[in-house]
């Protein structure tokens, strides 16, 4: 997997569905930059802007790290279009979501599903809840077994 941005949503779904917890924490060890800038970067293609039409709000996406600390994402929605930086800028977040590597693999692979991760305390929410509950609807996810058909 040397050039992840060849692998397309739906079959890293599936490689995502088919490891185990412990294989994908050793890939975001050796790989984590290279993956969080994929999957950032893919984001604004997968925007469903009519879904998202009326909103302007500014998402945060902090990934915890096991030595501490985090990295820091932010997507910002408005005029129908979805950007992403990585360095966040001092406005405050609309909503943050604080999430494990592992964990936010799983979710954004469409094999854990937030409310879950929400609920089971392993993902956590600082903000406008009613804002994060619509985010996922924002985006176009991968189907894990989509890529088999």
């Amino acid at each position: 997997m040397n050039d992840v941005s060849m692998i397309p949503p739906d079959q890293f779904a599936d490689l995502i569905a088919q490891a185990s917890d412990e294989q994908i924490a050793e890939g975001m060890t050796a790989n984590r930059g290279l993956l969080l800038q994929e999957i950032f970067n893919r984001w604004p293609d997968q925007f469903r802007a009519e879904a998202a039409r009326d909103v302007n709000a500014l998402i945060e996406w902090r990934i915890t790290r096991p030595e501490g600390g985090e990295d820091r994402w932010q997507l910002r929605l408005a005029g129908g279009a979805c950007t992403v930086s990585q360095d966040p800028d001092d406005k405050e977040p609309d909503v943050t979501f604080t999430i494990g590597p592992v964990d936010f693999v799983k979710l954004i692979a469409g094999v854990e599903s937030g409310p879950k991760l929400f609920v089971f305390g392993r993902m956590k929410i600082r903000g406008n809840l009613m804002l994060a509950a619509r985010v996922q609807g924002f985006f176009r996810a991968p189907s894990p077994g989509a890529s088999s058909s």
